[in-house]
């Protein structure tokens, strides 16, 4: 019954559990000093916005290593620990990839919009952000794919905030990625032919898009059991 989540190696006090060769000195130690407050990550929620403007600085591969670091530990469905990672970070290969999922919405209906903007030099798929992450998994062991691929792509894109990095979920991508036109996309990515996107992440250091309040949201809905 044990899927290696190594709870029993982190729990026990006197630190003599080995499962799997895996024990004590193969975890981290709680850093007890480190205390996050409610409010910290009640404002990180509420301030973190969808970037669409970014600067031309790039953004480094040893902070894109460190936001991934975080990431796996994301949540996971029985701990299967499914999600994998294709980094894009080349404003020139970004734009390259953005021309093969235009390719794909040219064939969508109502997408003359977009089409034109392409035409014009602008990038309606990833806003000109220098960095695309995207977040994927293998069909034949994966069981809740979406949902664990949204935990982890969104515990990325809050580290990313507060690095003080721009961020906007790449969906467009996404639905691309996982249409008919699938194997063109996965073949540029690398990505073998049971292989899905099920997420993707904009990533960037802000450009002229600034906020100075957050915005109103209406009072969450709620059904109370007692």
């Amino acid at each position: 019954m044990c899927i290696g989540c190594y709870h029993c190696v982190a729990s026990c006090p006197a630190g003599g559990l080995t499962v799997g060769g895996i024990g004590r000195d193969d975890c981290l130690e709680y850093e007890k000093n480190v205390a996050v407050r409610f409010e910290h990550i009640a404002h990180l929620i509420r301030s973190r916005r969808s970037i669409r403007r970014y600067s031309d600085k790039p953004v480094t591969d040893q902070t894109i290593e460190q936001l991934l670091d975080v990431a796996r530990w994301a949540p996971t469905a029985k701990n299967g620990l499914p999600v994998k990672w294709v980094i894009i970070n080349s404003a020139k290969k970004v734009h390259e990839l953005a021309g093969l999922v235009m390719d794909w919405i040219k064939e969508q209906p109502k997408s003359e919009r977009m089409v034109e903007a392409w035409s014009k030099g602008n990038d309606p798929i990833f806003r000109g952000a220098p960095c695309v992450i995207g977040a994927y998994t293998d069909d034949n062991t994966a069981q809740w794919s979406p949902i664990d691929t949204a935990i982890a792509v969104e515990t990325l894109d809050l580290c990313a905030t507060v690095k003080r990095l721009g961020t906007c979920w790449a969906g467009i991508f996404v639905r691309a990625a996982q249409s008919s036109h699938k194997s063109v996309l996965n073949q540029w990515l690398g990505l073998s032919g049971t292989e899905t996107i099920h997420g993707g992440l904009m990533l960037g250091h802000l450009g002229d898009e600034t906020y100075h309040r957050i915005p109103h949201r209406p009072e969450a809905q709620k059904i109370w059991i007692r």
